[in-house]
């Protein structure tokens, strides 16, 4: 347990550091933006999503997956898992850059032709670098990964804040997104130690296509799932709703899934070496479970209650509309944690299968819901994903309990008191944002007053959780007073 909580930690700190230092700048370079990019521009670039994320999906083929899990990789399944990427992605790029005035007339907005076609062009070159990132996942060498893409943001950003200044608009978001890509990809080839040869094994190609497949068609179903919203408001609203709703549903995402995709990313080729002893599988995942959801829970509840001064203080009145996004888009995202930490169980066993078979059945109750939403508003279509967060669970923790006897009560158990305490503590600074104060003090006054209120309860209730978090704080700051809430909470 020991040497898996030491990676866990290890490879988190990489992560976490890149998210603490760039999250910041990230916001505060989206809220610049905000006043310089109108919500039909920022709309328009998210056009055509969902058929650039089908493409990638579809490209990548799960082998990237099927690499980090497969403890006996080889140089050749390497390299063959990067020339089938490869001459996929020169097909699917191919056919959306010759796609794009079909684009251009579907959702009649002529800046798609080459937005979409220098899009197809940068999903093409990205691809040449996947395999390189696989690997350092793959190794836990989350160090390069995290420098990286920490100085890519840093150089894009500044460039597409000059332009938005400068009014190309759609553009100024395609130059950034351009920028930061290439930057990333050179530096990747340079530092990597790991060089792609000209070979090419079927046998490799079955092994990893076994796996991958599977998890493929699943992607394929979920990507259409998340992006399903997207291209209904894009065809049948305007691009400001499409706008409006992409900046909430950002907004709502940020907290959640920076901490998810940090345990994602570094549990999964941790726990790919323990595949085989369920028994200590499951009391890490419980574990983990907990971990997670004690920030998640208590972020979510609080920008929800905070969304309105959220919104108005760092994107301006101009975007107030959102708010109810936001709102909604937060209380989806408590629970998408929990059924990330299930699915991830059974890529680590191997049950790529029962993934396909989740998301077959998850997906089409979905769709069926938003489908029908769609015909009320977008605000029911953002609805649906309270509603779905919950079936999802009961069904993704089916298989996990007949597994290791990882049960949906026992997971209820673990996360459902983080949720009412985090409710508790976020009814004051709901209460806040109903006074005539500036936004900034609504800010002030209510997130000090929730993590005050949520630090309590968990103190009082000796929760185990908590304990993770207070040796990081102890050593960064030294406070005493962490030393007497750690032994507190032990007796």
């Amino acid at each position: 347990m020991s040497n898996v909580k030491q990676e866990t930690v290890s490879g988190a700190k990489w992560l976490l550091l890149e998210k603490v230092t760039m999250q910041p700048l990230q916001f505060l370079y989206s809220m610049v933006l905000a006043r310089l990019i109108t919500p039909e521009e920022m709309g328009i670039v998210g056009l055509t999503a969902v058929f650039f994320a089908l493409a990638s999906t579809l490209a990548t083929a799960g082998f990237g997956s099927a690499l980090i899990r497969k403890i006996n990789r080889t140089e050749i399944d390497c390299d063959t898992a990067f020339w089938f990427n490869l001459g996929m992605s020169a097909l699917l790029s191919a056919a959306l850059f010759l796609a794009a005035p079909w684009f251009v007339e579907f959702y009649c907005q002529g800046e798609l032709l080459w937005l979409t076609r220098c899009s197809a062009l940068m999903m093409l070159l990205s691809s040449t670098a996947g395999i390189h990132w696989t690997l350092y996942s793959a190794q836990r060498n989350f160090k390069i990964r995290a420098i990286i893409q920490s100085v890519s943001i840093l150089i894009s950003m500044p460039v597409c804040l000059l332009l938005a200044y400068k009014g190309f608009g759609v553009w100024a978001l395609m130059i950034g997104n351009i920028v930061s890509s290439m930057v990333s990809l050179i530096w990747v080839w340079i530092v990597s130690p790991w060089k792609p040869r000209w070979r090419f094994s079927i046998i490799s190609f079955n092994d990893l296509f076994a796996f991958g497949s599977k998890l493929t068609v699943a992607s394929l179903i979920s990507t259409i799932y998340n992006h399903l919203r997207t291209f209904i408001i894009g065809k049948f609203y305007s691009p400001a709703d499409l706008g409006m709703y992409t900046k909430g549903d950002r907004l709502s995402m940020v907290f959640p899934t920076t901490i998810t995709g940090i345990l994602g990313t570094v549990t999964y080729p941790i726990l790919s070496t323990l595949q085989n002893d369920k028994s200590r599988l499951t009391d890490i995942y419980r574990k983990y479970i907990k971990v997670s959801t004690l920030p998640i829970v208590w972020g979510c509840m609080l920008i929800a209650a905070l969304a309105e001064p959220i919104v108005g203080f760092c994107f301006g009145d101009t975007w107030l509309p959102c708010v109810i996004f936001v709102q909604l888009g937060s209380i989806a995202m408590m629970f998408d944690h929990v059924s990330v930490i299930n699915l991830n169980l059974l890529y680590v066993l191997g049950r790529s299968d029962l993934v396909l078979r989740l998301e077959i059945i998850k997906k089409t109750i979905c769709v069926l819901m938003v489908l029908y939403a769609a015909t009320i508003s977008v605000t029911a279509m953002c609805a649906v994903s309270v509603v779905y967060g919950q079936i999802a669970i009961l069904l993704n923790t089916y298989y996990t309990g007949k597994m290791i006897g990882l049960t949906w009560w026992k997971q209820q158990k673990d996360y459902w008191p983080y949720i009412v305490a985090s409710a508790i503590a976020s009814i004051p600074a709901y209460v806040v944002t109903g006074l005539d104060l500036p936004y900034v003090v609504m800010l002030l006054i209510g997130g000090c007053s929730s993590i005050f209120i949520y630090l309590i309860i968990l103190i009082v209730k000796k929760d185990k959780a908590l304990l993770e978090y207070l040796p990081i704080i102890e050593r960064k700051v030294h406070y005493r007073w962490m030393r007497v809430i750690s032994n507190y909470i032990r007796k």
